[in-house]
């Protein structure tokens, strides 16, 4: 059976809110407040918990390849993924039509990426949505894989990550568009198996290579402030997210591991189950802040965006929640 801990939905709520206060403040603001190394890290975190999970779901099973994609899986996913974007569509498209009634603007975002999970009315951090359809189809297969053959598995995600690089650096259609090179799962590809790596070190007793993990993190650390701060960047990589590629994701996976030790596994306190809380609607408040930032023009009130993005997500979460039971029954 999966364990549970409390510190990984905490940490989803600080990473929830850390996406917010990113599309809030100024590329200068969060220069300045050295925000790559905590805000900006809110994407990476999502992603090596995404590995990190998998590694919780899968560890303890042994299973057969046909035991990967069944109904039951693709049932389950659609519930918990497919449903609430279907949901957050049709709000889009009502929103995007009174907006346009109201204010004469034309917020729409309507052409073929609709349909790789592009939202009728499209704002910051869309593209996340599109990382996460495809992990419905891809982290079964890597979490098999690695379960049976964890090293030849990272060296396979780090290689291809790093290839996909390269390749993505030599074609000029993402220069003139880059959706997909932003939504690119194979982008994230290390911080998944870091992720993987992190279920083993939490979950069993013997963490002696857990100075592994700081040893990488620190490097990772200073390879982001060279970049960030002294123009140090990779060459053949593009150069808009040189702050989230391999180097980088030993960074996010010591601050969850620094995160699984701080914070209690289970706790009745207020403040953590608040925050749990919040990790666990993070998907739904997520969600509404792509619309949200697809909606207002003005999004320099940090205060009113979380305020919005936050309640409103709360809402789309008990909602949806509901209505999945009713369904699921």
């Amino acid at each position: 059976m999966k364990q549970h801990f409390q510190q990984i939905d905490i940490l989803k709520g600080l990473a929830i809110i850390a996406v917010l206060l990113l599309h809030s403040l100024s590329r200068e603001q969060l220069e300045t407040s050295y925000a790559v190394f905590h805000i900006w890290q809110a994407v990476p975190i999502f992603m090596v918990l995404m590995g990190m999970n998998l590694g919780l779901s899968y560890g303890s099973k042994t299973l057969h390849f046909d035991q990967l994609y069944t109904w039951h899986y693709f049932q389950k996913k659609a519930l918990r993924i497919i449903f609430p974007l279907l949901i957050m569509y049709g709000i889009s498209l009502v929103a995007g039509y009174v907006w346009e009634q109201v204010y004469a603007w034309n917020v729409y975002t309507l052409d073929w990426k609709n349909l790789i999970g592009v939202l009728p009315v499209s704002g910051k951090g869309n593209y996340f949505i599109t990382l996460l359809l495809q992990s419905l189809f891809v982290l079964p297969l890597i979490g098999y894989t690695f379960n049976r053959w964890p090293v030849r598995t990272t060296l396979v995600l780090v290689l291809t990550e790093v290839a996909f690089q390269l390749v993505a650096y030599q074609i000029g259609y993402f220069q003139e568009d880059r959706y997909l090179y932003d939504a690119a799962l194979f982008r994230y590809f290390s911080a998944i198996a870091l992720g993987l790596w992190l279920s083993h070190l939490i979950t069993r007793p013997d963490n002696r290579y857990s100075w592994l993990l700081f040893l990488a993190g620190i490097a990772s650390g200073v390879y982001l402030y060279f970049y960030q701060y002294q123009g140090i960047s990779l060459p053949y990589f593009k150069p808009e997210w040189q702050a989230q590629v391999f180097l980088t994701f030993p960074y996010a996976a010591l601050l969850i591991y620094l995160g699984i030790l701080a914070f209690p596994q289970q706790s009745d306190f207020l403040a953590f189950r608040a925050m749990a809380t919040l990790g666990k609607a993070s998907y739904h408040i997520f969600l509404v802040q792509v619309l949200y930032f697809g909606l207002v023009q003005d999004d320099t009130n940090i205060a009113l965006n979380l305020a919005i993005c936050l309640a409103a997500g709360f809402v789309f979460y008990w909602s949806e929640s509901y209505l999945s039971k009713i369904i699921s029954k």
